[in-house]
């Protein structure tokens, strides 16, 4: 039986994002069953992943045990320079393309689901808004959910933003997530604020000064 002791935390490759895109799948699979995006969305969050790692090497960290890739943090150091970084590279292009010629098979219902759930995402930006790093996404393998391995990538995702320079992140979390808002607040986030999307509201936390000391 595996502990934390057996986890250990690096900066994800490319040959990590098809399970990067599992782990996401498994961990918010109402999020995926909402968007009604089913398993052809894997192929989508791979991609946007990749965009990530490629825009922002280091953002992406994997928690890796027995060489198995068992969970993922990525936390940006600044959304903004992220999102023009990968709008320069001509990554948004790709994955436009590719949606336009059906290989992530997803309709617009689904498109406009997640379309107007980003829009949310983006007026909730205003708030604390001089938080500009973030940490945009945090998920466990099922099969190693409360082995403390939400801790450990949470420690790394913040001493990479501290030996970026950051001195401020938010990160957005479901009201009635308790063990993700347990985790957090032992980490020094506060509330900030909130804001809703087409499944409920998110609540803003925040984190500032001494990250992760």
């Amino acid at each position: 039986m595996e502990s934390s002791a057996d986890i250990t935390c690096r900066p994800a490759r490319g040959q990590d994002l098809q399970a990067v895109a599992w782990i996401f799948m498994a961990a918010f699979a109402g999020s995926v069953e909402h968007a009604r995006a089913g398993d052809a969305a894997k192929q989508g969050m791979q991609d946007l992943f990749r965009l990530a790692l490629t825009a922002e090497p280091g953002a992406l960290i994997v928690a890796v045990c027995s060489k198995q890739v068992v969970g993922y943090i990525l936390a940006s150091r600044n959304v903004s320079r992220l999102r023009w970084s990968a709008l320069w590279r001509g990554q948004w292009l790709r994955i436009l393309w590719r949606w336009l010629t059906g290989r992530y098979r997803i309709g617009w219902r689904t498109l406009r689901t997640i379309a107007a759930d980003k829009l949310a995402f983006l007026r909730g930006a205003h708030q604390c808004s001089r938080h500009q790093a973030r940490i945009l996404s945090v998920a466990v393998h099922p099969d190693y959910q409360g082995k403390g391995v939400g801790r450990k990538l949470l420690e790394a995702g913040l001493r990479y933003l501290r030996n970026k320079g950051v001195r401020a992140v938010r990160l957005e979390v479901r009201p009635d997530n308790a063990v993700a808002r347990h985790l957090y607040e032992k980490a020094g986030f506060r509330p900030c604020g909130e804001y809703a999307d087409s499944q409920g509201r998110w609540l803003i936390m925040v984190l500032d000064q001494d990250i992760g000391s």
